[in-house]
């Protein structure tokens, strides 16, 4: 699919995601599921995939910064160079 259509769809998409979340917040049904009205689920569902998100992306940076080796001091990166130096004169 080019561009353009990817575009639409994704505009299309969005607005009808829009109209659904709308009913879904004010004009559902007052059905009652696990304790609580529909319209508190409108509610509780995005603010959990927001809050997971969130603690996701914080942890892979904690272990990103966890399993990434520490980068060398001047001095040590200067003397691996002299040796690499030495090592190609030989």
């Amino acid at each position: 699919m080019n561009e353009k259509r990817v575009g639409i769809l994704l505009f299309v998409a969005s607005v009808l995601a829009m109209i659904g979340y709308f009913w879904w917040l004010f004009l559902s049904p007052n059905w009652i599921i696990l304790n609580r009205p529909l319209r508190d689920w409108a509610l509780i569902i995005p603010i959990v995939i927001i809050v997971y998100a969130f603690l996701f992306i914080v942890a892979w940076i904690g272990r990103t910064m966890a399993s990434t080796p520490r980068p060398l001091s001047a001095m040590e990166q200067a003397s691996e160079e002299k040796e690499e130096t030495e090592k190609e004169e030989e």
